[in-house]
């Protein structure tokens, strides 16, 4: 038989090999090198550099992996001489029979021969060495020899190439303590390693292991009780302190990116020096002030953060989730989620788009929408009472986070509108244009907000996040290098207003003013809780950072049941006082063509000294209101109380002079003077 195969293969080898590039000899076994993640500053961020590998010697292993891996991958391993015709013709048919590449008919000799020298692309070619190769393998080592490069090249996902490391990374243990049933999962998992992961898809693994443990029963390795036992046995799954390291959702992005784009082999063995804007100092203080929110909460709940430069939109703090060994998923850029409130700032900006003012004014009362499916709208507020019965300023609007006033202003605009409007930010799913859209409708990720809110940040300029700057090879060839990627989405006078009325959200009134002395500079921000309080968040930056905090369940049949101010907004406080230390204090600077005048948070005018509520608030040149508040300067106090109901009549003041009301019978003034004059 064997020789019948050499008289087969060896000819199209020759021919094969004639065509491409290769050497006659065995290639050296190249020790492979650990590629480095840097962090903004050139330092190494920990845990990355580590071993990836750890040699051990078959006496090391436990006999179970060895069995296990030879009962599914190529169970003549021991009979044949590199190739197995007949897995090969077996494989032929099953994959006939199913349309589809289904099994694999490689040998453990020529998966080596590839891990060691070859690529993963699939060509012809490749497929010549790979069998040339697989021949002086097996006449220069001998089985064991081989079958010990195999256990310790193989990629088992998570970085991990070879048993040892693998058993570390999803045991908690070396390779030579690992039972029948944890031996025959990790046996499964280079078949497909992101699908049979164990902490993403526990269901495709545990299936892969009853795959594992049916080979090896009927090639004689396990009894049929041995395996019942071991399918029946629970697993624990943990990884060896070591894997974690310093920031390792961020990693986990990293990697899996320079993965998609050059392989696993070059990414864990090239030696790449991969350098980030991730800044340590700044990662360490988004994890306390993390652990210091979150230390004694419910195990279950968890939350993401994301910080980026404001300027430039390198990410500098990331967090996926509250133990990457516990579970590898990544929040910060898999969790879609509603937003909440958090999503009424870019509302508010395309208001002032519009030609609405800080000072424009609707009320909060019932109200109810026709949807076209037959159903009726009707948003309510949080708290004990579904409606406040009296206008609003936009400005106090946004400070209180009033529903009512939001979903009415996107009613005026046209959800239509507002949805290309939202787009504009960055936002790449699918954006509803639902009247509701006003509250946060639509889902998001922490990373989609922390980069959207660069744009009031940073004089109406949104930096797209960039996680990676620099790839260099180990020859030091640049792979590829990231500038950042800018573009204007609205002025620097809609951004400065904008974010002049999110400062109100951490003053007194705001919903998020016991906030303001934990920070300690200027900045701004928004509170976001989703219905039934299913989620939080906390969107807010300062001139240098925008950052994107989230708490929530990975089930969204559970709620936190608090609001986003309490429990995301102390995250977010916390690390932007700390991770700002080192920066200077600075205030969104003001551009030209913009006014700050002091209103009347009742009647939306110009306040006077007798107004009992007022605050300062930016305008375009031209937009202010003009007239004094009447009523608070003619010591009528009782006028407050008068205007709300005389409002009624209207939902909203229009915010631009209406041409057809030559005697200003839409003016405050006027309404107020019929009040007192009622019509003949």
């Amino acid at each position: 038989m064997h020789k019948r195969v050499r008289l087969l293969v060896i000819p199209f080898i020759i021919c094969g090999l004639l065509t491409a590039g290769f050497t006659w000899r065995l290639p050296g076994i190249e020790i492979p090198q650990s590629s480095i993640i840097y962090d903004s500053s050139g330092r190494i961020i920990k845990g990355v550099y580590l071993q990836n590998r750890i040699p051990v010697d078959l006496e090391e292993i436990s006999p179970f992996i060895i069995d296990a891996f030879i009962s599914v991958e190529d169970k003549n391993f021991y009979r044949h001489r590199g190739i197995d015709a007949v897995a090969i013709m077996r494989a032929a048919l099953v994959n006939l029979r199913a349309l589809r590449v289904v099994e694999g008919g490689s040998t453990i000799t020529q998966q080596t021969a590839k891990n060691l020298f070859l690529t993963q692309e699939r060509t012809l070619t490749r497929k010549v060495k790979e069998l040339y190769y697989t021949f002086l393998l097996e006449r220069k080592y001998s089985k064991d020899e081989i079958l010990s490069m195999y256990l310790n090249t193989i990629y088992f996902g998570h970085g991990a190439y070879g048993v040892e490391t693998a058993a570390r990374t999803y045991f908690g243990k070396p390779a030579a303590d690992l039972n029948l049933a944890e031996s025959a999962l990790l046996a499964g998992v280079p078949a497909r390693p992101s699908y049979y992961d164990p902490y993403v898809n526990p269901e495709a693994a545990a299936s892969r292991q009853r795959v594992v443990l049916d080979r090896m029963v009927r090639n004689g390795k396990i009894t049929t009780d041995e395996k019942q036992a071991a399918q029946g046995k629970s697993l624990t799954y943990k990884s060896a302190r070591f894997i974690k390291g310093d920031a390792p959702y961020f990693v986990d992005m990293v990697v899996g990116e320079l993965v998609r784009k050059y392989g696993e082999r070059m990414v864990y063995q090239g030696g790449l020096k991969i350098y980030t804007g991730l800044d340590l100092d700044m990662q360490i203080a988004a994890q306390d002030a993390y652990n210091s929110v979150m230390g004694e909460r419910n195990a279950e709940l968890q939350a993401a953060l994301v910080a980026v430069d404001a300027r430039n939109g390198y990410i500098k703090a990331f967090i996926g989730g509250r133990d990457f060994v516990q579970s590898s998923f990544n929040r910060a850029i898999k969790a879609q989620r509603q937003p909440g409130s958090a999503f009424k700032p870019f509302l508010y900006s395309l208001a002032m788009e519009r030609g609405y003012t800080p000072a424009s004014m609707f009320r909060c009362e019932e109200v109810e929408f026709p949807q076209p499916d037959g159903t009726v709208y009707a948003p309510t507020d949080y708290g004990k009472e579904p409606y406040h019965w009296k206008p609003f300023t936009l400005k106090e609007a946004l400070m209180i986070s009033d529903n009512i006033v939001a979903v009415k202003l996107n009613h005026e605009l046209g959800p239509d509108t507002y949805a290309r409007w939202v787009k504009r930010f960055g936002f790449t799913g699918s954006i509803r244009p639902y009247v509701s859209l006003a509250l946060g409708t639509s889902e998001v990720t922490p990373l989609e907000m922390a980069a959207a809110f660069t744009v009031f940040a940073n004089e109406g300029i949104k930096s797209e996040a960039i996680g990676i700057t620099k790839v260099v090879d180990r020859n030091g060839r640049v792979l590829e290098e990231h500038r950042p990627r800018q573009s204007r989405v609205v002025s620097p006078q809609n951004a400065y207003i904008v974010s002049d009325m999110l400062k109100g959200v951490l003053v007194p009134g705001g919903t998020a003013s016991h906030l303001r002395s934990v920070v300690g500079r200027p900045a701004a921000g928004k509170t976001g809780t989703t219905q039934e309080y299913r989620d939080a968040w906390f969107v807010g930056y300062t001139p240098q950072l925008s950052c994107a905090v989230w708490v929530g369940y990975d089930t969204q049949e559970k709620s936190v049941n608090i609001a986003g101010g309490r429990i995301a907004g102390p995250i977010w406080a916390q690390f932007i006082n700390k991770a700002s230390a080192s920066l200077p204090v600075e205030d969104f600077p003001k551009p030209s063509g913009v006014s700050r005048i002091n209103i009347c948070l009742d009647s939306g005018l110009v306040a006077c000294e007798s107004c009992p509520r007022q605050i300062e608030a930016a305008f375009l040149d031209g937009t202010e209101p003009e007239s004094i508040c009447y009523y608070h300067e003619w010591g009528l106090n009782w006028g407050s109380e008068l205007f709300q109901s005389q409002t009624q009549e209207s939902e909203t003041f229009t915010p631009e002079p209406n041409p057809d009301d030559e005697m200003g019978k839409n003016s405050l003034v006027w309404k107020w003077f019929r009040t007192l004059v009622p019509p003949q």
